[in-house]
């Protein structure tokens, strides 16, 4: 009987571990976008003969991927982030092409962790590689290469599995970024320029949890 009982206690324990637990791999597509705070206006001053003219930023948009690591019945994860963002905006006489590729460590903490998970997540950024183009009258006005850029970002994320025997993993994050660019040269004109793309972000991800 004693045996019995041990073994239904022992059981019940294993059963009633959030099933994410025993992921201890979990990949993601990634879809975001970053609300950047940065004044094309304020790039063009020195470079642009009309810098007024200079269009309205607008939120970069691309792809990514992430892969996390958690230790079994501990809701940590940690892992890394690729990002390969991009924008194109445009005035009566100004345009702008932005890209940027960024790689992270990742570490997320899960406060709820079973069919829904909740908690916060945390990025800094370890490798960097940007451009940005301006062009006014059809003239490039501006050419910039990112050099020593830093980054890091704290948001909350919100997942779930909608099959649940199905390793499938659907969800969003928000939060805020730190991007900065710091002083660059511009190659047209030897312009020095303060870049700072930080702001709010936002994705959704699709997730696959092995």
């Amino acid at each position: 009987m004693k045996n019995h009982l041990i073994k239904f206690v022992f059981f019940a324990a294993l059963t009633s571990v959030p099933a994410s637990a025993w992921a201890l791999f979990e990949a993601r597509l990634t879809y975001g976008s970053l609300v950047s705070q940065q004044s094309l206006t304020d790039i063009c001053q020195g470079s642009c003969t009309a810098p007024s003219d200079a269009p309205s930023i607008v939120p970069t948009f691309g792809l990514g991927a992430d892969a996390i690591v958690t230790l079994p019945f501990v809701p940590v994860g940690i892992g890394l982030r690729y990002e390969d963002m991009k924008l194109s905006t445009s005035s009566a006489n100004i345009e702008a092409d932005l890209k940027y590729k960024r790689t992270a460590l990742l570490i997320n903490y899960r406060l709820i962790d079973t069919i829904l998970h909740i908690g916060p997540i945390a990025s800094i950024g370890i490798s960097h590689s940007g451009s940005m183009n301006l062009k006014e009258g059809g003239t490039e006005r501006i050419n910039l290469s990112s050099g020593s850029v830093s980054s890091y970002s704290l948001g909350l994320e919100v997942g779930a599995k909608p099959l649940i025997v199905v390793p499938i993993k659907i969800g969003a994050e928000a939060g805020y970024m730190m991007y900065d660019w710091g002083k660059m040269t511009n190659s047209v004109d030897g312009t020095q320029k303060d870049i700072n793309l930080s702001g709010y972000y936002l994705k959704v991800f699709l997730g696959l949890d092995i």
